[in-house]
């Protein structure tokens, strides 16, 4: 869960970040992973792309890359966003579809709380979703 240091707005959303110079996306999300959850995962398929534009203060325009994942432990440990001060990570674990979909403060991105589980009993086959813009 995150939770803004300045408002007290709290939503639920995937580990990640940006890429790092000389870093593949594929090693962004190796290393996030670790940095937020504290576990080792290993990325496989790229499954949705969305385009984020926003901000509070200044306007930012940011590609999101959605990929599964597999991991040998599901001990998480609630890690840190190391570029931030002020952190917004408050809580890491797995959520249920029972959990996400009856969760009271928002889940982002949105295809989390319905079409994420169908495409995942399907195993995503044939697809990469490019989930448009968001603002």
């Amino acid at each position: 869960m995150h939770r803004s240091p300045i408002t007290g707005e709290e939503w639920w959303t995937l580990p990640g970040g940006g890429i790092e110079n000389d870093e593949s996306a594929i090693e962004a999300v190796i290393r996030e992973i670790k940095e937020e959850c504290g576990i080792e995962c290993k990325p496989r398929s790229l499954v949705y792309v969305r385009e984020f534009i926003g901000g509070d203060k200044e306007r930012v325009h940011h590609v999101e890359l959605y990929f599964t994942a597999e991991v040998d432990s599901y001990d998480i440990e609630t890690g840190l966003d190391p570029e931030l001060e002020e952190q917004y990570i408050v809580e890491s674990r797995f959520l249920s579809k029972e959990e996400i979909e009856s969760a009271d403060i928002s889940v982002y991105p949105q295809v989390l709380k319905h079409r994420f589980w169908d495409d995942l009993e399907s195993g995503f086959v044939g697809q990469t979703v490019y989930l448009g813009i968001q603002e």
